[in-house]
């Protein structure tokens, strides 16, 4: 009886919690403008919204903005963004300056992944980071097969889910890259 007292209790404390957050989460509008604004570093050429949660909406506003074009660096890590966002983002007008792309521990999975292996937007990126997207096979063999990164030196895959022959094809596909990152450990 006491054990099922105590697991009532923490359920409950929990519950407040999470309700807690979403009530602070989302009690007041993003101003997205000055977000953006504050996190622009290098002269403009940087941006670091790493762990802002701007979510597909936010995404949505960051692509309209006229510095984006000037951007050598975008970090997206830790963003909410869905397969949806991924398909967003892969239709945005060509990015000739981005250089870096930084979307781990998103959730871009199969779908989302192949927008952007289908891209042309990112003509000129030379570092490009997929880690923990809940990517599959499809996802993988797209990027493998993908001409749309012409300088693309440098693909970390981490954390993603690929069947031995997948890493097989990875490997051999993207043999001319200086460093393809699919393991944790690496």
């Amino acid at each position: 009886m006491l054990k099922r007292k105590c697991f009532f209790l923490l359920l409950v404390f929990l519950l407040l919690v999470n309700l807690g957050e979403a009530q602070t989460t989302f009690s007041e509008p993003v101003d997205f403008e000055k977000l953006f604004a504050e996190n622009l570093s290098r002269g403009g050429k940087v941006l670091n919204l790493s762990g802002k949660k701007i979510g597909d909406e936010g995404l949505k506003i960051l692509l309209k903005q006229a510095f984006i074009k000037k951007l050598k660096k975008l970090d997206l890590r830790y963003n909410d963004i869905s397969p949806n966002g991924a398909k967003i983002l892969a239709q945005t007008p060509p990015l000739p300056k981005l250089k870096t792309l930084i979307l781990r521990h998103n959730f871009f999975a199969d779908e989302g992944t192949v927008a952007l292996a289908n891209s042309s937007s990112f003509p000129n990126l030379e570092k490009l980071q997929l880690g923990w997207n809940e990517i599959r096979d499809a996802g993988a063999l797209a990027l493998a097969n993908s001409k749309n990164f012409p300088k693309l030196k440098k693909l970390d895959l981490r954390g993603n889910f690929f069947a031995g022959k997948t890493k097989e094809t990875l490997r051999s596909s993207l043999s001319h890259l200086k460093t393809l990152r699919i393991f944790q450990s690496e």
